[in-house]
C-alpha cells in the first residue's frame, strides 16, 4: 500500500494581525538543502574553517619590525636637532627557513582538519534531516492509524450500547467496549504528542524558528521496497570517511609540530639595515646576527611533548579505523535486521493479521465469537499496522546511517 503522507504542521504563534505565513512544502531533499543553509550548528563549523584559514596568516606572519632612532653628541642646551650623530635603523628578526616550511605543513594541516570535521558535520547533519522527516511520516501514519481505531471502537461501542438497551446484549460487553474506546482515545493523544514532539526536533534541525515556517508540508512518503546493495563497495568507501581523514591530517599536523621543535634548537636570524649620518655626511649600513639558544631545557621539553603526542595522534588513527569498521560492520548488521523485517511483515505477518481481523469481525457478527475474543483481534491488527509501519521507517532511518558512514547516498 502506498500512502502518499501530504499534511500540514501548523504551530501557533503571537503576532500582530498582519503577520504573512511563509509556507513549506519540503520534499526530503528541499530539507536537506534548507538545514544546510539555515542550521547554525553547521554555519558554526563552517566559520571554524575560516577561523583556521586565519590562524594560518597570523602563524606565517614573522614577528614585528623593529624601527628606532637614536640622535647622538648632542651639546647641552641645545634642541635635538643638534645633534653630531644620528642613526636610522629597521631590525627584523625572523626564524630560521626550515621552521617556517613545518609551520606551513602544521598549520596547513589544522585547515584542512577543519575541512574535514566541516565535511563530518554535514553527513551528520543529513542523517539527521533524514531521521526527523522520516519521523514525522512515521508519527502522521500513527496519528491516522489512531483515528481509524478510535472511529472503530466508537461504532462498536455504540452498537454494544443499543443491544444493551435493547437486551440483546448484557452489561459487561458494553462496559468492555467502553474500556475498549477509552483506550483507543488514550492511545491517539499519545501519538498526537509524539507527533507534536517530532515535529519540533523537524524544525529544530532544519534550523527554522517559529516565524520562519509556521506551516510546514512534508511532500514526500516513506519508500515500501527493501533494497539490496554490495557491502563489499560500502567497505572501500570507509577509507574516506572524514573522521578518519581528520584523524590523518591530525597525525600530520601533529609530525609537523614535532619537526618545528626540533627547530628550536636552530638559531633565529636578526636583519639590520641603518642609515647615519655623521656631521651632515650620510653613511648606510647592514648587518645579520644569529640567536643560538643557549639553555635546551625547553626545547627538549616541547619536543619530547610533540613526540608524546605525534605518538597519540598515531594511535587515535588506528583507533578511529577500528571504530568505523565496527560502526560499519554493526550499521549493516541493523539494516539488513530492518530490511528483514519489512518483508516479513509484507509477505506474511500484515495479511494474516488483516485475515484474522476479518474472520473474527464475520464471526462476532453472527454470534460465533464474543466480544473479548474480537477485541483481540482488533488490537492485533493494529499493532500489527503499527509494527509495519515502524518497520518501514526504521528501514530507511538504518539505509541513513549506512549512507551517513559510506558518504554516497544508497
Amino acid at each position: 500500500m502506498k500512502h502518499v503522507l501530504l499534511f500540514s504542521l501548523v504551530l501557533i504563534t503571537t503576532g500582530s494581525a498582519g503577520f504573512a505565513q511563509q509556507k513549506y512544502a519540503l520534499s526530503l531533499e528541499e530539507a536537506k538543502n534548507l538545514a544546510l543553509q539555515k542550521s547554525p550548528l553547521f554555519r558554526l563549523q563552517a566559520k571554524r574553517v575560516e577561523a583556521q584559514e586565519g590562524s594560518y596568516w597570523a602563524g606565517m606572519t614573522p614577528e614585528n619590525p623593529e624601527i628606532g632612532v637614536e640622535s647622538e653628541q648632542i651639546p647641552p642646551g641645545l634642541s635635538y636637532s643638534r645633534y653630531g650623530e644620528r642613526r636610522v635603523y629597521i631590525t627584523q628578526v625572523i626564524d630560521f627557513p626550515s621552521n617556517y616550511y613545518f609551520r606551513h605543513k602544521m598549520l596547513n594541516a589544522r585547515i584542512r582538519g577543519a575541512q574535514f570535521r566541516l565535511e563530518e558535520a554535514k553527513r551528520e547533519l543529513i542523517f539527521q534531516v533524514k531521521s526527523s522527516y522520516y519521523n514525522v511520516l512515521l508519527q502522521k501514519e500513527l496519528v491516522t492509524l489512531a483515528k481509524k481505531n478510535v472511529a472503530l471502537s466508537e461504532d462498536f461501542y455504540n452498537r454494544a450500547k443499543r443491544s444493551h438497551e435493547l437486551g440483546e446484549s448484557d452489561r459487561l460487553t458494553m462496559l468492555k467496549a467502553k474500556v475498549n474506546l477509552g483506550e483507543a482515545r488514550k492511545r491517539l493523544n499519545s501519538v498526537q504528542k509524539d507527533l507534536d514532539a517530532a515535529v519540533s526536533k523537524l524544525r529544530q534541525v532544519l534550523g527554522l524558528r517559529a516565524t520562519d515556517a509556521p506551516v510546514i508540508e512534508l511532500t514526500d512518503t516513506i519508500p515500501e521496497t527493501p533494497e539490496e546493495f554490495s557491502y563489499e563497495e560500502l567497505r572501500k568507501r570507509l577509507s574516506n570517511h572524514p573522521a578518519l581523514k581528520a584523524a590523518q591530517v591530525a597525525r600530520q599536523e601533529a609530525l609537523s609540530a614535532s619537526r618545528l621543535a626540533y627547530g628550536g634548537f636552530l638559531p633565529q636570524i636578526s636583519l639590520i639595515y641603518y642609515n647615519q649620518e655623521i656631521e651632515r655626511t650620510n653613511y648606510w649600513g647592514g648587518g645579520i646576527g644569529l640567536s643560538f639558544p643557549l639553555w635546551f631545557f625547553g626545547q627538549k621539553g616541547r619536543v619530547q611533548e610533540k613526540e608524546a603526542q605525534l605518538a597519540i595522534a598515531e594511535y587515535f588513527v588506528s583507533a578511529e579505523d577500528l571504530r568505523l569498521q565496527k560502526d560499519l560492520d554493526q550499521a549493516v548488521a541493523n539494516f539488513e535486521k530492518a530490511a528483514n523485517e519489512v518483508r516479513l511483515y509484507q509477505t506474511s505477518l500484515l495479511g494474516e493479521a488483516e485475515e484474522v481481523f476479518r474472520i473474527a469481525r464475520s464471526s462476532y457478527a453472527v454470534g460465533e465469537i464474543g466480544y473479548l475474543q474480537f477485541i483481540d483481534a482488533q488490537q492485533t491488527l493494529i499493532f500489527t499496522r503499527e509494527g509495519y509501519l515502524r518497520s518501514l521507517a526504521n528501514y530507511q532511518i538504518e539505509k541513513a546511517h549506512l549512507t551517513k558512514l559510506v558518504g554516497m547516498e544508497l
